[in-house]
């Protein structure tokens, strides 16, 4: 009987540590800013603050290949003569492991395209998905821009947006492959490199 409760408790404990989101998205800001170095040109940056909690017994008590995706979709000013639109991007970063606490996570939209769209502050709609060690975690509330209040809408977004933002991939680009590649070295973490070879 012991043995019984025993591993019925191992049991409930494995259910409770998988149900426990390890990372969560604590906040998400949009600055316009200029590169190091002096280059020319403003970059949009995209700065996903991340509050890890690893699992009970997780190796290192760290939080492992930790993905983040982000998807966002810019209101741009008319055209002559036309309506606004949307224009969707998505860019994603997977990281090698996080300790517990704080971590940011940077994506950038490149000079080009902050000129040519007007790209200043906030996009109108935003999401940040987030897994570890490939399963997904629940979003909570910070997990999405202000104009997503209700889970429809989320849905809508993500369902129109996904399939947008394919037109636009490889523009957003992770930390790593950016001027500010090493900017930040406090609460950059170490990424899975996945551009081709």
């Amino acid at each position: 009987m012991k043995l019984v409760r025993f591993t019925l408790g191992l049991a409930l404990s494995a259910v409770a540590a998988l149900a426990a989101e390890e990372v969560e998205v604590g906040a998400v800001k949009f600055a316009n800013l200029r590169p190091p170095g002096g280059a020319p040109g403003t970059w949009l940056e995209a700065d996903i603050t991340l509050i890890v909690h690893p699992a009970p017994g997780a190796p290192g008590l760290m939080a492992s290949r930790v993905r983040v995706t982000l998807l966002a979709g810019f209101e741009l000013p008319a055209l002559a003569g036309g309506e606004r639109r949307i224009e969707h991007y998505r860019a994603e970063a997977e990281c090698v492991a996080l300790d517990a606490g704080r971590a940011d996570v940077r994506f950038y939209l490149p000079p080009e395209l902050v000129k040519r769209d007007q790209l200043h502050g906030d996009p109108k709609y935003w999401a940040v998905e987030l897994a570890v060690g490939g399963q997904p975690q629940n979003a909570g509330r910070t997990a999405y821009s202000p104009a997503l209040v209700n889970p429809e809408s989320r849905k809508n977004f993500h369902s129109r947006a996904g399939s947008a933002a394919v037109a636009n991939d490889g523009l957003m680009l992770p930390q790593y492959l950016t001027p500010f590649a090493n900017e930040y070295l406090r609460t950059t973490p170490s990424f899975v490199r996945h551009e081709p070879h």
